[in-house]
C-alpha cells in the first residue's frame, strides 16, 4: 500500500498499515517501526502543521517585545539589561522545557496534575501524536508550548 501526497487517507488505509495511531513505532511490521522507512507524517495534515509552526514563530517574535516592554518600565540605564534578561530567561526556560518540563506537563500516561518523566529529554516524542490533538505531532506541540513557557 502506498499513499501518494494529496490523496485522502481512509480508515482502511490506516488499518492496512498494521499499527495504530497511538503507537507509531511497532516492531511487528516488516520495517520494525523504523522512522527512516515509515511515513511518520501520514496522519498529519500540512495545514495544521503550518499553522502551529507559524504561531510558534509569532510567539518567538514576541519575546524581545516583552524585553522592550520591561525596559520601557525601568530607568534608562537598565533598559539593555532587561532586554538581555528576557532573552536569557527564554533560553533557560527553553532548555528546561525540552529537558523535563514537557514530560512533566504533557505525559501520555500520568496523572491529571503532574506528569512523569517518561519523555525526559524528548524520548519517544518524534512521531507520537500530541495529547491535545491527534492531528499534530508531539514534537511540534512541544515547541508551541515551549514558546509560551519562554514568554511568561
Amino acid at each position: 500500500m502506498s499513499v501518494v501526497q494529496g490523496d485522502a487517507v481512509t480508515m482502511a488505509d490506516l488499518l492496512a498499515l498494521n499499527y495504530t495511531i497511538l503507537i507509531p513505532y511497532n516492531a511487528s511490521i516488516p520495517t520494525g517501526g523504523d522512522s527512516l522507512a515509515d511515513n511518520l507524517n501520514l496522519y498529519y495534515t500540512s495545514g495544521d502543521l503550518a499553522w502551529i509552526m507559524t504561531s510558534s514563530a509569532l510567539v518567538l517574535l514576541m519575546i524581545p517585545g516583552v524585553g522592550f516592554f520591561y525596559s520601557g518600565l525601568a530607568r534608562r540605564k537598565s533598559a539593555l539589561s532587561l532586554i538581555w534578561l528576557s532573552l536569557m530567561s527564554a533560553a533557560v526556560v527553553s532548555f528546561q522545557w525540552f529537558f523535563w518540563g514537557f514530560s512533566l506537563a504533557f505525559s501520555h500516561n500520568a496523572g491529571k496534575f503532574l506528569g512523569n518523566l517518561d519523555n525526559i529529554g524528548f524520548r519517544d516524542v518524534l512521531a507520537r501524536p500530541s495529547v491535545g490533538s491527534s492531528k499534530i505531532p508531539d514534537l511540534l506541540f512541544a515547541i508551541y508550548q515551549c514558546m509560551f513557557a519562554a514568554i511568561t
